[in-house]
């Protein structure tokens, strides 16, 4: 398996109880793995988790036979190789779209920056874009300029946090072709969370269903969502 998470816990301080109770997953590269639950389920908690910007405490995760974490070890979140898009896109209003792509590239030379940022802007559909700011664009734009900035460096891991929550309705149904279309176009294995059922459907090779940190339920959506066939079928 590509990604391996297992037995882990994580209680906040002052808390009571867990947030995240004994998290068993699996995953194979090039898999998406939608995290579904309503608020306070704990389903950004694993991403925060995941990507390093939270220690748990229990259990281990092991990404492309690398441990990012157990009882003796720790990787930081910037030697994890994963690529993150925020709920809120948390692009940077004063640099154009190329220079927000080109941002995490830090290893490249300048004619590899060049080349890359082309290169991710071609598949997400924004190169006549490049030159513009963030708040010449629509919503579903923005998305997608987050995700290339995530995909440039092609990190070995992409997380996304409820990654439709800012568009409107409409908008969300044409997004979430799109998104599974580039995400498998990349190959890049892939875990999102959400809390709508039809995100999950459109997307999701596989669905975990999480409640108050303990995982119900995982299958692949026609398993999860019995007689709702999904969305890309």
């Amino acid at each position: 398996m590509y990604v391996e998470i297992n037995n882990l816990s994580f209680r906040y301080k002052n808390a009571n109880e867990d947030t995240i109770n004994n998290f068993n997953l699996s995953i194979e590269k090039g898999e998406i793995v939608s995290i579904f639950g309503e608020s306070g389920s704990g389903k950004s908690t694993i991403l925060r988790l995941i990507s390093g910007l939270e220690l748990p405490t229990n259990g281990s995760i092991m990404i492309n036979g690398k441990k990012m974490v157990d009882e003796t070890s720790f990787v930081m979140p910037e030697n994890r190789g994963i690529g993150m898009v925020f709920q809120d896109y948390a692009l940077f209003p004063h640099m154009t779209v190329k220079e927000n792509v080109k941002f995490g590239l830090k290893n490249y030379s300048k004619n590899e920056k060049l080349s890359r940022v082309k290169e991710v802007l071609n598949m997400v559909d924004l190169e006549e874009f490049a030159e513009r700011y963030p708040h010449e664009l629509s919503g579903g734009q923005q998305q997608r300029v987050a995700l290339a900035r995530a995909l440039a460096p092609n990190p070995s891991l992409l997380l996304l946090d409820e990654p439709f929550s800012n568009l409107d309705a409409d908008l969300q149904i044409k997004i979430r072709g799109e998104l599974r279309r580039i995400i498998k176009k990349t190959g890049i294995t892939s875990i999102f969370v959400t809390h709508d059922r039809e995100d999950s459907r459109a997307i999701a090779d596989k669905i975990v269903i999480l409640r108050k940190g303990i995982i119900t339920k995982i299958g692949d959506p026609k398993e999860v969502f019995p007689n709702e066939p999904p969305v890309w079928c």
